[in-house]
């Protein structure tokens, strides 16, 4: 899954980044502890299902900058 936000212009949230982010940390914060009952077509029975979010890439310009320039240099 892959999640990207970008709001530009002045309808941004600025540094109120939190109140779009907030409902996605409750749902992985929730899907951790608790988890959420699945099931499986393979096994076919239900089990407890809990995610957990890796890593983040949060510059999306600084990230295009190094990707350019190392595939420049080679």
């Amino acid at each position: 899954m892959f999640l990207s936000m970008v709001i530009p212009g002045p309808s941004s949230p600025g540094q109120n980044i939190n109140v779009c982010l907030r409902p996605l940390i409750d749902e992985f914060t929730q899907l951790w502890f608790s988890g959420a009952l699945t099931y499986d077509i393979s096994r076919k029975h239900n089990f407890v299902m809990r995610a957990a979010l890796m890593w983040t890439i949060n510059d999306f310009q600084l990230m295009e900058w190094f990707l350019v320039g190392a595939c420049m240099e080679s």
